[in-house]
Order: C-alpha cells, then structure tokens, then sequence
C-alpha cells in the first residue's frame, strides 16, 4: 500500500445533533467509509500502471480518508451524554490516531489493543446489557484492525503482521519478555528515584543535591514511560505475551487517570484480581513470566505508595495528593 502520512484533521466538524441516536447513526459512518477506506488503499496498492486510472484510484482514497476523519471529528466534537457515547468517542480517536500519526509504534499500539480487547478484564468499553453497542464496537475493531493490517500501514519490524498467540514455548524469551524485564527495571528506579525527593526523607529543597534528585526522579519517569511505550506496541507472539501485556495495560491505564481516588480505586480492584492476571502452566516460560509478574505487582504497589499517585508517602499519613518535600 503506498501509505502517504497526512496530518490534516478536518478543521470544522458539527457534532451529531439529536443525541445518543445521532452519535450511533455517525459511528456506523465512520465504520462504512473506513471499510470503503481500506478497499481503497488495497486497490491502490495493487494498481502498477499510470494515469488516468491512477489518478482515479489516488482520489478514492482520498475521499474515502477524509470522510472517515470528517466522521471522526464530529463524534469526538459531540457530548459525552452516557458510557456508550464516551465508547464511541474513545474508538473514533483510534482511528483518528491511525490514519494521522507518523508513529509506527502508536499504530502498534492501537493494533494490539484491538486484538487483546476481548482478552482483557480491563478493556472498558463493553457494556454487559448492550449486546447491540457491543456488535458495533466489534464492527468498528475489526474494521480498524483490517486496514492497520494492510501492507505498509505499519512498518516497523513485525507489525505488519496480526499477532498470533500460539502455545510455542521453545524460547525463553520474545521480544515482549525482553522489553517487560526493561519495564519492571524502569518501574524499580522510579521509584527509588521518586522516594527521595518526598517528605522526611528529601531534605532541604534548596540544595543542589535535592535539585538533583529532582531530574532524576523526572528522567526515570521518562524512561519508565518509554519503556511502557515498548511493551504497548511490541508483537504478541504467545500466550505469555498477552499476560505480559496485559500487565503494560493496567500500569497505562493508571498513569492515564487524573484522579488520585480513581486511581487509588483502579489499583485496589488490579491487586483484589491479581490471582485472575497471573499466567497458568507450570513450564518453564509460565514460571518466568509468573515471577516477572509478581516482581510488576510488587513495583505497582510500591509506586501506588508514592504521594504523586495519591499514596500516603514515605511517613505513612494518609495524605494524598502530590504532595512533595515542601
């Protein structure tokens, strides 16, 4: 497929009138012209020969692309009046960021959420009394799965190719475990970088030595994100790796939480079903990846402790809120 990376959003884009009826008549929209989108790129892709018949193939894309950003502007543009609105709205932004970014990795990311989605207690847009919002949403998955799996959508390493979790266990180590083993040592030193500059134990805040834990404490943060970002986007090649993602996921979804109680809830209900994460067998690569779990649920619950995520801190008072050495 010649992918052709553009930027451009639509600029104006009324949201749907007329309410939760309107938002799912523009979602089913979005779900045809990104259908009609990726016949467009495969015929594209397929066509060797030059103008005209080029040039008509270029403007079926074309069309079909800013229709399906046009779709997306608008639901995102519209009221978040219930949790299926709110459903509606998250999938449009995945779409939105696979037809716009020029990130790889972020089209990675989106395509292994697609596929784990049904795998994962933690995906949280289905609703279990709307049988018929759920079918849609599953329309519009497979739908963005099939165009990120065209040739050329995503180009970085194996990701051109859907993730198939097999039961091979004659390596020790995929890409996944490698990169989890690399988050759960960025987990580690954040959070001992992040423990020195709190109350009791930081001391005089305007020291050069405080100012350097400071930037050290912010340079682990970016490179537990980094490493975050690695194990979002990375293939899925076994049962493990689905686990070890999943792990990626809830650490993704409670650093994306802005409220400090939310995340506090988040956190209790992951550590009321650890039990539930944790992978089964008892070979070799099952025992790894249990431990390597274990170590993340240890690391979670210590950086849950820190009061930048809503924890009491290093002098165990209660206090919440990002609350530093002053």
């Amino acid at each position: 497929m010649a992918k052709r990376f553009d930027t451009t959003v639509p600029p104006f884009a009324k949201p749907p009138m007329g309410g939760l009826r309107a938002m799912f008549s523009r979602f089913t929209a979005l779900i045809g012209s990104l259908v009609k989108l990726t016949a467009a790129e495969r015929d594209l892709d397929g066509y060797t020969d030059q103008d005209p018949a080029l040039a008509a193939y270029t403007g079926a894309v074309d069309i079909a692309r800013a229709q399906t950003l046009t779709h997306c502007a608008a639901l995102i543009a519209g009221a978040t009046v219930d949790e299926m609105a709110h459903g509606m709205q998250i999938a449009a932004r995945m779409v939105r960021t696979v037809l716009t970014t020029d990130k790889p990795s972020e089209v990675a990311m989106i395509r292994n959420i697609c596929v784990m989605r049904n795998d994962t207690i933690l995906f949280p847009l289905y609703r279990p009394d709307r049988p018929r919002y759920n079918a849609l949403l599953d329309t519009a998955f497979d739908a963005l799965t099939a165009y990120i799996l065209l040739p050329g959508t995503v180009t970085m390493g194996n990701h051109g190719v859907a993730p198939v979790l097999s039961n091979n266990v004659d390596v020790a180590h995929t890409e996944m475990s490698r990169r989890f083993i690399s988050l759960v040592a960025a987990m580690d030193q954040f959070v001992r970088a992040d423990q020195m500059i709190q109350r009791r134990l930081a001391g005089d805040v305007r020291t050069p030595q405080f100012t350097s834990a400071m930037v050290g404490a912010e340079d682990a943060l970016t490179a537990m994100h980094d490493a975050l970002h690695h194990v979002m986007a990375v293939d899925l090649l076994r049962p493990e790796d689905g686990a070890l993602w999943e792990m990626g996921y809830a650490l993704h979804s409670l650093l994306g939480q802005e409220d400090d109680e939310a995340r506090v809830f988040l956190f209790g209900t992951l550590i009321d079903h650890q039990v539930n994460f944790m992978v089964g067998g008892s070979h070799a690569v099952a025992r790894r990846t249990r431990q390597l779990q274990t170590e993340f649920f240890i690391l979670l619950t210590e950086l849950m402790q820190l009061q930048d995520f809503g924890g009491p801190g290093p002098d165990d008072d209660g206090t919440f809120g990002p609350m530093m050495a002053a």
